[in-house]
C-alpha cells in the first residue's frame, strides 16, 4: 500500500479496508491481521495502526475479540450502510470537482447521461 501526504496513514488504511470489503477481498466475518501483522507488513508505527483498528470499531466496521483478533463486521446492514456512505462520499467529491471545473449542475447531469449512454469507461 502507498500512502499519500495529503490524508491521515490511519484514514488511508481504514479507506484500504473499506474497500476490501467492498470488493470483496474481505468477506463479512472474516479475520483481519493483527495490529502488530499489519503495523509490520505496512511499515507504520503500531500506534497508527492502533487508531485506525480503533476508528473501525466505532463505526462498527470491525470488532475485536480478546485473545481472538479482529474481524470484519458480520452484520450485512452495516455493510449496507457503510457502502451507503462511500457512494455518497464519492458523488460529493465527484460533483465537487467537476463544478470546480465550471461545470453546471444540469451540465454534469448531461454529461453522466452522455457517459451511461456510451457505456463504455472512457
Amino acid at each position: 500500500m502507498e500512502f499519500n501526504k495529503i490524508e491521515p496513514i490511519y484514514a488511508q488504511i481504514i479507506q484500504d479496508i473499506r474497500l476490501k470489503l467492498f470488493n470483496g477481498t474481505y468477506t463479512l466475518g472474516q479475520e483481519i491481521p493483527s495490529r502488530r501483522e499489519l503495523a509490520k507488513t505496512l511499515g507504520v508505527n503500531p500506534n497508527t495502526i492502533q487508531r485506525a483498528y480503533k476508528e473501525m470499531e466505532d463505526m462498527n466496521l470491525i470488532v475485536t475479540h480478546r485473545g481472538q483478533g479482529s474481524f470484519i463486521t458480520s452484520d450485512a446492514a452495516v455493510l449496507a450502510v457503510l457502502r451507503e456512505e462511500a457512494l455518497h462520499e464519492t458523488i460529493d467529491q465527484s460533483m465537487e470537482l467537476l463544478r470546480s471545473f465550471g461545470k453546471s449542475d444540469s451540465e454534469i447531469l448531461t454529461l453522466i447521461q452522455s457517459y451511461l449512454e456510451r457505456g463504455t469507461s472512457s
